[in-house]
């Protein structure tokens, strides 16, 4: 309470009546996949071309993300949040920035996993004005070793373009050119950090020649040298670490690292793993067959739903679907074709049902000519938080050209943003345009898609004249109440718009002024919510009511600390069938009169 002491005039500031609420963002997807490169811990992104810049363009076919992206940009997207995906067991490549007395000063590592990075290599110069000058390549196209990397550099007509480059970099933390600011998170190909054993410092006449970053792996399963080698059977005894699964290291690549004559840098995919002797066969002989003295390694791409999920165990930094559970901005949540992933699409569906302010997008799984085999419910995918689209669409290649097919759900996510921007989340994502697609994986006609509208099956169809269309906007659960896809969007959008916007409730007076205040708060967000069409009826009190008195809660509520306030909404549902009953009549003023 203030206090007065002198005879005046005192003016205060109070606070009466509601508070405003500020509606949160419906139309920011989170993307999960693999891409050509970049980090792997998840970075917002605004256009395809920023996503080009920080993970790379398309690789033919696949992986789909970039298609997926691209796609949804193209269908009015404006900001996704990018979760690189890679084998648990990946690495990151590496080199080390030597100072003039030839020690380690800093180490470069790749900004993420994978073997992409021993492609990039590094030139330290001296700053144009202070500190040190870093120069990145990408040398994509290139298969180099060190010797003829030098060899690549010391011809100034071979010499590649400039990637990066970073001037005046200085590695004093206090300095505004510290590298920690100016590379670090500025790159889209490298960071650097100081590692055990290195000083920390690199000043003017430190340079450095130009260096490879080594020893990224998409993911190492196992490693050792050989106990034995069959060169006529084509096989390998792995080291007695190996895995006792019986087709563990099936379809996996098997390379040969190091050793004498041993066929150094050749890999082979293993066809068949016996899990008695722990022997691996090859598919095709042996270069040169190893010896003993070889190290042989073992490294798959092949992702399982572990990779996708993560989990706290990747401290400090948060990655795949356990960094995106913290990120309250994510209203959209899809993996590019996840039925290819066992498990997956049942843990974005968890993820979406535990958090209850996002939904997942499905795609329907690849090939599925026969109708009678796409059924997201027999899939065990009944929630009112998914929806599934089939079939998939078909798109021209950005850079080749030709025809290709790609899930659907990235360029349905962008007409989610689409359809929020230009009419609200109300509003059903559906009869809308698939821009981009220029054909269908298969045609379906209106008896088929009778079939699988009440299944939760939201199909996309061409119409003459009108274009590729996505033709249907339900969920997958069997729950009549929760039917329509832009009713649980609608209802996402009202929870989480309360739960940011009544914060300032907590810990105030429960009393019947609180409650007052916090009606009235309730009232004008709903209020704006009705008006802008979103909820049902002429009147404010057919479209909705809050309660928030002595008979939403007991004195026992009170004692306990809690508030509670009973809202009931009418949320506008799609007419997705439209009637028209026409009748003959002999005179239509008979009928007026009548």
């Amino acid at each position: 309470m203030p206090q007065y002491f002198a005879p005046g005039v005192y003016v205060e500031e109070i606070e009466l009546g509601g508070k405003p609420i500020e509606g949160v963002s419906t139309s920011t997807a989170g993307f999960l996949g693999q891409t050509e490169r970049g980090p792997t811990t998840p970075k917002f992104i605004t256009s395809w071309l920023q996503f080009q810049r920080v993970y790379g363009g398309v690789l033919g076919d696949t992986p789909y993300l970039p298609h997926t992206v691209k796609g949804f940009f193209d269908n009015g997207g404006k900001r996704c949040c990018i979760a690189r995906i890679t084998k648990a067991s990946a690495v990151s490549a590496k080199c080390k920035l030597l100072n003039k007395a030839a020690q380690n000063a800093l180490t470069v590592f790749a900004v993420g996993e994978g073997a992409w990075g021993n492609r990039i290599a590094v030139m330290v110069d001296s700053g144009s004005l202070s500190g040190i000058k870093i120069n990145v390549y990408d040398l994509k196209n290139e298969n180099l070793d060190s010797a003829a990397l030098a060899a690549m550099f010391a011809d100034s007509k071979k010499q590649p373009s400039i990637t990066e480059s970073f001037d005046n970099v200085s590695t004093d933390a206090s300095s505004p050119d510290f590298y920690g600011i100016k590379v670090n998170g500025a790159s889209a190909y490298i960071v650097l950090k100081i590692e055990s054993g290195d000083t920390g410092a690199l000043t003017k006449e430190d340079k450095n020649e130009v260096k490879l970053l080594i020893g990224g792996l998409d993911s190492q399963e196992n490693e050792g040298k050989p106990l034995n080698v069959d060169a006529a059977a084509k096989t390998l005894k792995l080291a007695d670490s190996a895995s006792s699964d019986i087709d563990a290291y099936k379809n996996m690549t098997l390379e040969i690292v190091e050793g004498t004559g041993s066929g150094k840098d050749k890999k082979y995919k293993i066809t068949a793993y016996d899990k008695a002797s722990k022997t691996v066969t090859i598919d095709r002989a042996w270069d040169i067959a190893p010896d003993l003295t070889s190290t042989y390694r073992i490294t798959t791409t092949t992702l399982a739903v572990a990779d996708f999920e993560r989990d706290k165990t990747e401290k400090p930094e948060k990655k795949g679907l356990f960094a995106f559970a913290d990120i309250d901005d994510i209203s959209m949540l899809h993996a590019p074709y996840s039925e290819a992933v066992p498990g997956l699409t049942t843990a974005l569906i968890t993820q979406c049902e535990k958090l209850r302010d996002r939904v997942v997008i499905i795609d329907s799984k690849k090939g599925t000519a026969q109708i009678t085999d796409v059924n997201p419910r027999a899939d065990h995918y009944d929630s009112m938080f998914a929806a599934y689209y089939y079939p998939w669409i078909k798109i021209v290649h950005p850079t080749s050209g030709a025809t290709i097919e790609v899930p659907p759900g990235g360029h349905v996510a962008g007409i989610y943003a689409r359809s929020d921007a230009e009419r609200g989340v109300h509003k059903a994502p559906a009869n809308e345009i698939v821009r981009g697609a220029v054909d269908l994986e298969f045609q379906i006609t209106m008896p088929e898609q009778e079939i699988l509208n009440p299944l939760g099956v939201n199909v996309i169809r061409s119409f003459p004249g009108r274009g590729i269309r996505v033709w249907g906007a339900r969920t997958t659960s069997s729950d009549p109440s929760w039917k329509y896809i832009n009713v649980r969007r609608l209802f996402n959008y009202i929870e989480e718009s309360l739960d940011e916007g009544t914060q300032w409730v907590v810990f105030e007076p429960n009393d019947a002024k609180l409650w007052a205040r916090v009606r009235r708060t309730l009232n004008d967000f709903l209020t704006r919510v009705w008006r802008d069409g979103a909820l049902m009826g002429t009147k404010q009190d057919q479209a909705f009511f809050v309660r928030v008195d002595d008979t939403t809660m007991t004195q026992d509520d009170i004692n306990n600390g809690r508030l509670i306030a009973l809202i009931g909404i009418a949320p506008v549902k799609p007419a997705e069938f439209v009637i028209f009953r026409i009748a003959q009549v002999a005179s239509g003023a008979d009928i007026n009169q009548a």
